[in-house]
């Protein structure tokens, strides 16, 4: 290098160190980054000079060889040349033509910290410092002990601390390496030593909750935490040690019958310790399949002569949307009288023959003597037992034609009449209800919200009652139906944990079988009473016309289901949006049914067959009203709601 004048042209640059120049720039189309650098100081049109540089001359067949002869052209100087390429950071072909500088670092990663040793907390990012000189120019490596850190190749490093295993050695390697790849010098940079400040441990990874196991086979089950000092582990079965099961992993080898339970671990360091959730480890059992899944979900919230409900209308609509997933045919009501209901439960058994899945799910307010009741929303203020439905009148309904499953889901409160607002009750002589089923009573399971004589509750600021939010948390899960409640009633356990559990939910199940709300569904020809069922609940929006004769006006009536509940309808009037309108009822109802909202030219109706008469729709322009016209809602709803209102 001190042979050539830094004063002298490019053309004067020896052979040799001109072609390893043209490589340099060619090299990834470093050329570029140089054309754009001269072309905006020279005000060249870029794109252009470019353009003809890429194109093969006959002296010159490079696009860098190209850009070499213009800067010449130009008169540039080995000098210029060298301020141009520092500029541009393109360092490897600055290196060929200036002078060796041996390496050096000049700032260590310690002389930042005054320290060789630091401590950090996990989240926070570790930042070290090294800067070298030299030339060719230095390049950077930063190793975790003798493992090189991929990207970080500057000489700053900046890493998130996640885990333990980043603790140690932090150092960073210099290098100088000349054009053709070849390593001239190396250098090592002090090293620090990187250390976590103690904390508990914390899960990363959960076991998986439920695990169906065939009977021989090997499992396992996993967690992950993290922690300083390192998580050690230990593994429990239904609270009894598992010895020599301390890692992450748990192994079990060819399940059988006494490896079915719960699995759990206990993770600790010496800060702090945890335990993961339960695994529930049981035998795999071959699925069954239904006839049909059918559901009947009854949510009563605005009773007339009693507290009404915050939650039954949610609950209702969360477990209909859920069961409808896994393939249940739902019938969903909301606030029904005890004669609606009982023409409810009629209708609904007619489809609970053999072969079908049959849920029921009651919402609402209800108490517990000797069995339980269930209280319609015109239950007067001081009731009798007559005046409710109780669960053996429900069995008696439902078990008459042999269902293949039945689940009565009782979510409601258990406890006594109060003898001083309803004295009377405890004079009444129960009426017996015996119910029975044409072949045996198997294969059925009535679950409640709460244990007998207790009371059940809605969730304090929550849209939904604390009984369903767990319920439907195993509601869609592939597990067999007697799991699915056991999950329930200890997920309620461990919201009171450290409290009185006042709301201690319980279920009876006669189950022969591994039923599965899941199970599929046979296909082939249905029942004609499955059938019949299907076609009672249908419900397909229709659009018509309508006119306001007086107004010689015209738009469109579109009626449909407010889903999930079959027995609201949705009346929403289209081509009208410039007019205001209003929705009544031709014979007022005796207790309010119609709702509307005029910004949308919408009204919804609840149980419209209590009309005694059609609706009136009235238009209004600027305040005025300017025409009317009837109709008859009868015409449209489903054939369900004219049986249940019958």
């Amino acid at each position: 290098m001190s042979q050539i004048d830094a004063n002298a042209y490019i053309e004067c640059l020896p052979a040799n160190v001109y072609k390893d120049l043209v490589n340099a720039l060619n090299k990834d189309e470093a050329w570029i980054t140089l054309a754009n650098y001269v072309a905006e100081h020279l005000q060249y049109q870029c794109t252009s000079w470019i353009q003809s540089l890429k194109e093969i001359k006959e002296l010159c067949n490079s696009p860098g060889e190209r850009l070499l002869f213009e800067l010449n052209v130009k008169m540039c100087t080995v000098e210029i040349l060298r301020m141009l390429l520092h500029d541009c950071g393109l360092h490897n072909a600055l290196s060929i033509i200036s002078h060796p500088e041996p390496l050096q670092i000049i700032m260590h990663p310690t002389e930042q910290l005054q320290s060789d040793t630091l401590k950090i907390s996990f989240g926070q990012n570790l930042q070290l410092f090294c800067k070298a000189i030299g030339m060719p120019p230095p390049s950077y490596m930063w190793y975790h002990g003798n493992m090189a850190l991929q990207h970080c190749d500057s000489g700053k490093l900046d890493i998130v601390i996640t885990s333990i295993s980043q603790i140690g050695e932090y150092k960073c390697k210099v290098s100088q390496i000349k054009h053709d790849g070849t390593v001239i010098s190396s250098l090592i940079s002090k090293t620090v030593n990187v250390h976590i400040f103690p904390t508990p441990v914390i899960i990363e990874e959960q076991p998986q909750p439920i695990l169906e196991v065939k009977e021989g086979e090997n499992f396992t089950i996993h967690c992950k935490a993290s922690g300083n000092p390192e998580p050690q582990y230990q593994w429990f079965h239904d609270n009894t040690k598992l010895e020599g099961e301390t890692s992450n992993i748990l192994h079990i080898k060819k399940f059988n019958s006494k490896h079915e339970g719960k699995y759990y671990c206990h993770v600790y360091n010496d800060v702090g310790e945890i335990y993961t959730q339960r695994t529930h480890i049981m035998m795999y059992l071959p699925k069954l399949k239904a006839v049909a899944k059918t559901a009947l979900i009854i949510a009563n919230g605005d009773y007339d002569n009693h507290e009404c409900l915050l939650t039954p209308k949610n609950d209702g609509a969360y477990i209909a949307k859920l069961l409808k997933e896994i393939g249940f045919k739902v019938i969903c009501l909301m606030n029904l009288t005890i004669k609606q209901i009982r023409n409810a439960i009629e209708l609904f058994s007619k489809a609970l023959v053999e072969g079908v899945y049959g849920l029921f799910y009651f919402a609402g307010h209800g108490f517990k003597m000797q069995e339980s009741y269930i209280l319609a929303t015109d239950t007067p203020t001081v009731y009798l037992r007559k005046d409710a439905i109780c669960e053996s009148e429900l069995l008696a309904s439902f078990l008459q034609n042999d269902p293949e499953l039945l689940i009565i889901i009782l979510d409601m409160c258990q406890t006594l009449p109060s003898k001083n607002f309803n004295s009377v009750i405890y004079n009444e002589l129960p009426v017996v209800i015996e119910y029975k089923s044409k072949k045996n009573l198997r294969n059925l399971i009535q679950a409640y919200s709460t244990s007998s004589y207790r009371p059940s509750y809605e969730k304090l600021n929550s849209q939904y009652g604390l009984y369903i939010t767990h319920l439907c948390k195993y509601i869609t899960k592939d597990i067999q139906v007697t799991k699915l409640f056991e999950e329930v009633g200890k997920a309620i356990d461990n919201c009171f944990e450290g409290k009185e559990r006042n709301q201690i939910p319980m279920f009876a199940s006669s189950i022969t079988k591994p039923f599965r709300l899941t199970d599929a569904i046979y296909k082939r020809n249905l029942p004609a009473a499955i059938c019949y069922f299907n076609e009672l609940t249908s419900f397909p929006t229709v659009t018509f016309d309508i006119s306001f004769k007086q107004a010689n006006i015209h738009g469109k009536v579109t009626i449909w289901n407010m889903e999930p509940y079959l027995n609201i309808i949705k009346i929403k009037l289209s081509n009208l949006e410039h007019l205001k309108i209003n929705f009544y009822n031709l014979v007022p109802a005796k207790k309010n049914n119609l709702y509307q909202d005029q910004n949308t030219n919408e009204c919804w109706i609840h149980n419209p067959q209590i009309n005694e008469g059609p609706i009136v729709i009235s238009v209004f322009e600027h305040g005025r009203p300017i025409g009317a016209t009837l109709l008859n809602i009868r015409n449209y709803v489903s054939p369900l709601l004219k049986l249940i209102n019958f």
